[in-house]
């Protein structure tokens, strides 16, 4: 019997960059391997994650669990000192300090309800009438236009944790839009990342 050849189509590569997005949405949403790449090779990290703003880098803290939430310690080389389920009081004991130490205290009150941080809200806006306040607000922006960008950083970073997500009532038309590479590149020179990291990765959400 003469063998037949048969005609078998050729096999289909595997797909490369959906097996990165895989594993990126496995790690975070890219987060772990932004802050990998970022470290290395911050041009090769900004051209893998050409849209990966800071307000993304933070607000993926509040879909992650306590353990995910170390990825950030990546930064500062360091492992957390103390668990991060370790109640709502090292959070507000932090960011409490944050707030003294880089001066944020026009931006930020001590006057809310609840205990810890829930205490901690931002000024320029009327709590009680559940509006802006329009002198505080315009208030509030020009502060924090003043303040050095590793600043905003820190001060947007609280912001979009106490709102949950991106923000347009104080960080409207002020510097808030930076690359999450360039975000972590001018932290870093300015020795801010032990700090931040601390912030972002013990929030437990407002």
């Amino acid at each position: 019997m003469v063998a037949t050849e048969l005609n078998l189509p050729e096999p289909t590569p595997p797909d490369v960059s959906s097996q990165a997005a895989a594993s990126d949405r496995a790690q975070g949403d890219g987060v772990h391997t932004l802050i990998v790449l970022a470290l290395a090779d911050s041009p090769q990290a900004k051209e893998r994650f050409p849209d990966f703003r800071l307000a993304r880098l933070v607000t993926a803290r509040l879909d992650m669990d306590d353990e995910e939430a170390t990825l950030f310690f990546d930064l500062t080389k360091t492992i957390a000192s103390e668990p991060l389920s370790d109640g709502p009081a090292p959070f507000d004991d932090h960011l409490r300090d944050v707030i003294g130490r880089f001066d944020l205290t026009s931006l930020f009150c001590d006057h809310g309800p609840g205990r810890h941080h829930h205490a901690v809200r931002p000024t320029g806006y009327d709590y009680d009438a559940d509006e802006v306040d329009a002198w505080g607000m315009e208030r509030w922006r020009a502060d924090y236009r003043a303040m050095a960008t590793d600043r905003q950083m820190v001060a947007a970073s609280i912001i979009w944790l106490y709102r949950g997500g991106k923000d347009n009532r104080w960080l409207w038309r002020v510097p808030c839009t930076w690359h999450a590479v360039d975000a972590l590149g001018e932290m870093r020179r300015s020795g801010l990342p032990p700090d931040w990291c601390r912030l972002i990765s013990r929030s437990p959400g407002w």
